[in-house]
């Protein structure tokens, strides 16, 4: 059984999988409560699904960038379900989660606010591996987009920009999906779980 846990945007969201199958998934606008919410909330969608906690033998967890607490939050979340049923964790990128829509139809600049006048940056062509596009920190009007841009709300008002938007359309099946990829994948000897915060100094356009 495969869980997911997004808590990178104010938009929380959570899945259940079982052999690449959707069991069910619930997406809401949580705000700045995640720790409030997101347990409760699983713990209502296995009810509903009619599975058990227990049940969960891997847990896919964006780590970001993002809202820092938030993915703090879930981050933390993962690893305290994955220690009580010696469960998997693997690791999502949320601007990869964001781009994920539109992998093999469209290259697309995938945006997610960091907050304090940042936003995170990623270029994706229309082939593309999970894991395997850098993020970049820049000052809201510093952002340079060269595609189409993929991003949530908030995000698309602090950039302010006129260029093609595509709404975030990001599910937490795509979460789902991309770790079905990685989970293919060699695990790596000491695999590392820790949130992705790019702090980094912004970066100026010359």
């Amino acid at each position: 059984m495969l869980a997911v846990i997004d808590t990178s945007s104010p938009y929380s969201g959570i899945a259940l999988c079982h052999a690449g199958t959707l069991l069910g998934e619930q997406q809401w606008l949580g705000g700045r409560r995640h720790s409030q919410q997101v347990l409760s909330q699983l713990d209502a969608l296995c009810t509903l699904v009619g599975v058990k906690p227990a049940d969960i033998t891997t847990i896919a967890v964006t780590l970001g960038p993002g809202s820092w607490s938030g993915i703090r939050v879930g981050v933390s979340i993962a690893k305290g379900i994955a220690i009580a049923n010696q469960a998997r964790v693997v690791g999502v990128g949320s601007l990869d989660q964001l781009a994920w829509p539109h992998r093999g139809h469209r290259a697309v600049t995938a945006c997610i606010a960091l907050g304090r006048g940042r936003i995170a940056v990623a270029d994706y062509p229309s082939i593309w591996e999970p894991g395997h596009i850098p993020a970049h920190n820049r000052a809201s009007g510093d952002v340079v987009l060269s595609h189409s841009v993929v991003c949530d709300d908030a995000t698309w008002q602090q950039l302010g920009t006129p260029s093609q938007r595509f709404a975030s359309g990001a599910r937490p099946l795509d979460v789902a999906q991309i770790a079905e990829v990685l989970l293919q994948r060699p695990p790596a000897s000491d695999p590392i779980i820790e949130p992705l915060y790019l702090g980094d100094p912004v970066s100026r356009a010359p």
